[in-house]
């Protein structure tokens, strides 16, 4: 029996949690165990290894607005292929490097673009077409892939590490991509949803915000009118000292686990109980989003952040480094899904995939905070002046929210 498009969304969701478990689960969260590698390999700084993620982040940013247009244009199913290719191209290169500059061009070059065609700009843009009812549910499963990934890949990966060495686990890594995703986009990715199309307006006859909302949900937003309006900006800005804060730990979680003595495998499982929490995070803001005003969701989310960047601040034990990493992970998780209900809800889906490519700039802040962090490490011996910066940004962050309109299609 062919199943409707109602039944055959939840099969869009599942493979877009497939997508991000490979290509965030890689690139993101395996980061922290490639960079013990490369700082005995290149005989690098900590800084300098860190630039390895800022050129990915950065160049995530750059990218995704163009990238992002293109999903409102062409069809996903080519989109998210090309990104696998470009993904499993980029791997392979990574374990041909003799130096680490030659790893920056590719983290800064390829690596964006295969993470924006594989990872939550494309599951994102797919979850928010085909779905209008049950989005912040569908959206925060959607985004469990990142963490599923979080727990597989560093348990294979370490593995790898300690056998083959991370320029063999590369080329593995490489084939798993191709393997997986092409396969599986070509099977999924047959079918086009009706919120997929895009819908004129008509101008709204009432001023009350419930009229200007769905005015704004069924039309096409242009680059200026996104640039230009307050409902961009507000969360754009509030975000970005909870991604920096995310980045600055998640990335230097394997060096953090050095100091204290510990192996790699177990620098492994502290990733693991980040992406695990960062599961039950999605879950918890996702479902949340489709009831709950998302301004009280991001407060949640930025306390339970302090919690984090204040345990570590705090204490240098291994116990005070799990409660970090447990913050971390349930704040963390909320920040794919935030984004998704957030700026959905505001802008419609219609223009989502443009939209949220110009939301991925956010990245580029996120991406300075591992260099930062590290270099202030670097001179210090210490990360405290780091952790104190991101606390005190966090407050005029949270303010920042409290302007952001209610869209009462999505809460």
């Amino acid at each position: 029996m062919t199943m409707t498009d109602r039944q055959y969304r939840w099969v869009v969701v599942s493979y877009s949690l497939v997508i991000q478990a490979v290509s965030i689960g890689i690139l993101i969260y395996c980061f922290a165990l490639f960079a013990l590698p490369w700082l005995d390999a290149f005989d690098a700084s900590r800084r300098d290894v860190m630039i390895t993620i800022s050129c990915l982040q950065i160049g995530a940013g750059v990218f995704s607005p163009l990238l992002g247009r293109f999903m409102d244009q062409y069809p996903m199913r080519w989109i998210v292929i090309a990104g696998a290719i470009v993904l499993s191209l980029g791997l392979y290169l990574t374990q041909l490097a003799t130096a680490l500059w030659q790893i920056w061009i590719i983290y800064a070059t390829l690596m964006p673009i295969a993470i924006g065609l594989t990872g939550t700009l494309a599951s994102q843009t797919l979850v928010t077409k085909w779905f209008t009812e049950e989005r912040g549910l569908a959206l925060g499963i959607s985004a469990m892939g990142t963490s599923i990934g979080g727990i597989v890949f560093p348990w294979v990966v370490a593995g790898m590490l300690t056998d083959i060495g991370w320029r063999e686990a590369f080329v593995y890594l490489s084939i798993t991509c191709i393997v997986i995703i092409v396969p599986l986009s070509l099977l999924v990715l047959r079918r086009n949803p009706q919120a997929a199309q895009p819908e004129l307006a008509d101008e709204p006859t009432s001023n009350s915000v419930e009229s200007k909302f769905d005015t704004m949900n069924n039309r096409q937003w242009s680059n200026r009118e996104i640039l230009t309006a307050s409902l961009f900006w507000l969360p754009f800005l509030a975000m970005c000292p909870l991604l920096m804060s995310f980045g600055a730990l998640q990335a230097n979680l394997g060096v953090l686990a050095r100091d204290m003595g510990l192996a790699d495998s177990e620098a492994a499982s502290l990733i693991m109980i980040s992406s695990f929490c960062m599961i039950i995070g999605k879950l918890f803001f996702g479902t949340l989003g489709d009831r709950w005003d998302h301004r009280f969701l991001f407060w949640t989310a930025s306390l339970v952040m302090l919690a984090s960047l204040v345990s570590l601040l705090t204490t240098s034990t291994y116990a005070g480094l799990v409660v970090c990493v447990i913050c971390l992970g349930l704040a963390g998780g909320g920040i794919i899904p935030l984004l998704g209900l957030i700026f959905g809800a505001r802008f419609g889906a219609a223009s989502f995939g443009r939209v949220m490519g110009f939301v991925m700039l956010t990245g580029m802040f996120g991406a300075v905070a591992p260099v930062i962090a590290g270099s202030i490490y670097d001179m210090t011996q210490s990360y405290d002046w780091a952790l104190w910066g991101l606390i005190l940004m966090t407050g005029p962050a949270m303010l920042t929210m409290y302007w952001l309109p209610r869209a009462h299609r999505s809460e």
